[in-house]
């Protein structure tokens, strides 16, 4: 072969293997920049979400910080004009507390805690409107302080939480009202009747 056709050849080899490794290059520089772009994108969502899970606790503890206040001033009796009626309001503060902690992220245990301690707020507000004019001073007081004690319990849990505590044990309303919810569904599985 001639020096020249040999030379045609190698310079032709040398375009072909420099074309191929430019494509190879381009191709890793765009696969590692789609990586680091996807990491970048995973971290910004991340980052929103707990900012807005750290939005949702603020609001919540605000809303039981809230009802704590308004139900230390329901503890006389009769309510004042200006707290009735205090149950519904008791509602709505404990139903806007749990909606904001149920939209969390990465939060089922204190959603769980809040849970329990927003159907104890209810379950103790649920009464006729007959039986709760019947209802003595002491009564009365009873259900404010087992509502107190659910909203306490409920802020202990959240604040714990957003602070990256472990989540305190249940307050002594609420681990009764637990402990009394699993005697009832026992009995419910076991074909009884749920009533003591």
């Amino acid at each position: 072969m001639e020096a020249e056709t040999l030379a045609g050849l190698f310079g032709f080899g040398g375009a072909v293997v420099g074309a191929g490794g430019a494509l190879l290059g381009g191709w890793l520089q765009q696969r590692h920049q789609a990586k680091v772009t996807r990491e970048q994108q995973e971290a910004a969502r991340a980052d929103l979400l707990e900012e807005r899970g750290r939005a949702a606790g603020e609001k919540a503890l605000s809303e039981l910080y809230a009802l704590r206040r308004y139900l230390q001033d329901c503890k006389t009796r009769p309510v004042p004009e200006e707290r009735q009626p205090w149950r519904v309001k008791t509602r709505a503060f404990i139903d806007e507390a749990e909606l904001a902690v149920m939209l969390m992220p990465n939060a089922r245990e204190v959603q769980a805690r809040i849970g329990e301690a927003a159907d104890l707020i209810i379950d103790t507000l649920t009464i006729g409107r007959e039986e709760a004019r019947q209802m003595t001073d002491q009564e009365h007081i009873t259900h404010v302080h087992r509502c107190l004690g659910g909203t306490r319990d409920a802020i202990a849990a959240l604040s714990a939480f957003m602070r990256g505590d472990p989540l305190p044990k249940p307050g002594r309303h609420l681990r009764m009202y637990i402990e009394e919810t699993a005697r009832i569904v026992a009995r419910v599985r076991a074909g009884e009747s749920p009533e003591v």
